[in-house]
């Protein structure tokens, strides 16, 4: 994207409906967005990359509270030189490798389930354990 384009081809291009993105700048969540003479959006390649980044973090769990004092870094004078972000992304990717680990125990689970043909109906003193 080398022109700026508006809040439909960005939601377009990100899949986010323009409602979400009006909310996630409301809640401090987007870089700034510059206006044109109307007063439109006027969105750039830097923020279709932010849309997608905001999207993996709010996918792999991360609130609302932490992703806006993620973009308050970003945007701000208090981590020139991005320790503080650096830390916040590290901590967030360790406890997704912590989910994902114990996810992937319960797909093992799970699959032995299948493969052994147990469905929803078991009942008696086996009903609940693996």
């Amino acid at each position: 994207m080398s022109q700026p384009i508006g809040i439909r081809a960005l939601s377009l291009r990100t899949g986010l409906s323009t409602h979400a993105l009006r909310y996630y700048e409301q809640a401090g969540l987007m870089l700034e967005v510059p206006r044109d003479a109307r007063g439109h959006r006027r969105y750039t390649e830097r923020h279709e990359k932010w849309v997608a980044f905001l999207i993996r973090l709010r996918e792999t769990g991360m609130g609302i509270a932490q992703i806006r004092r993620y973009a308050e870094l970003t945007q701000g004078d208090e981590d020139p030189d991005g320790t503080r972000r650096w830390a916040m992304l590290r901590e967030h990717r360790d406890e997704l490798r912590e989910r994902v680990g114990r996810l992937h125990e319960h797909l093992e689970v799970l699959d032995r389930k299948v493969a052994a043909g147990c469905g929803p109906l078991i009942t008696g003193p086996a009903a609940g354990k693996e």
